[in-house]
């Protein structure tokens, strides 16, 4: 029987998830952070980002609902097909699934992204950008779509099965589920967000479909290593 209390668990679950994508978390950073400079700085950078501008501003929550079928769906599902030892059982359904479901959160984000322009206004400037942040990481993800993808993929990792995923959902669902998540979203997310509220309203929720593809893949790695852990987690005490 192992000693190590369930936050340990959920931690290095977590944090395996990070390591395991460090060098494309790193170059998103990176890659982040170019293109707000190069946005401000090179006009044709900017004028080859304004007909996405456009098409955002009036298209308004479906340019948000298509840009993250493509984004959360179709592209992750391009990795998916390509490479075996990624590849989940029934990879055309979680592509649909997660298309759906990735579709309906870039609607959200893009009324959660209108409302923090509201609150804190469209400047650019460290303090508003930080702000931003820190109202996206410990309000929106922590208290909706953490808790939301959590149960989506854990959904997802017992094959599609409502009687599965009752049958197995953990007693602890916020340590079990919501933690790893949280975990992995804040080393991804928070630098990121950083770049994406820099940009113009509209963009941000374009821009930010980068950073969701590679958030998806990165939650199916935490749907697999959950389910891997599980022994460890029922382990410990009576009550897990």
């Amino acid at each position: 029987m192992t000693t190590e209390r369930p936050v340990a668990i959920a931690w290095r679950i977590g944090i395996r998830s990070v390591r395991a994508n460090a060098v494309p978390m790193v170059v998103l950073w990176l890659l982040a952070a170019a293109t707000v400079r190069a946005y401000y700085a090179v006009p044709s950078v900017a004028a080859a980002l304004e007909p996405l501008l456009m098409w955002q501003t009036g298209s308004g929550w479906l340019a948000a609902f298509l840009n993250r079928v493509f984004f959360n769906g179709l592209l992750p599902g391009v990795f998916l097909l390509a490479i075996p030892t990624i590849r989940p059982k029934h990879v055309l359904l979680v592509i649909a699934a997660q298309a759906l479901w990735g579709g309906c959160w870039g609607v959200a984000t893009d009324f959660f992204f209108r409302g923090l322009d509201l609150l804190f206004g469209p400047g650019r400037d460290f303090a508003t950008l930080f702000c931003k942040m820190l109202s996206d990481a410990f309000g929106f993800t922590l208290l909706i779509s953490a808790p939301a993808d959590a149960a989506f993929f854990f959904w997802i990792g017992r094959e599609f099965s409502f009687a599965r995923a009752w049958r197995e959902r953990p007693k602890r669902f916020f340590l079990e589920l919501v933690l790893p998540n949280l975990i992995s979203n804040w080393c991804v997310w928070m630098p990121v967000s950083l770049a994406i509220f820099a940009f113009p309203l509209p963009l941000q929720v374009q821009l930010s479909g980068f950073a969701a593809a590679f958030w998806t893949l990165m939650c199916l790695q935490i749907g697999l290593r959950t389910s891997t852990e599980r022994t460890c987690f029922r382990s410990w005490g009576n009550d897990v």
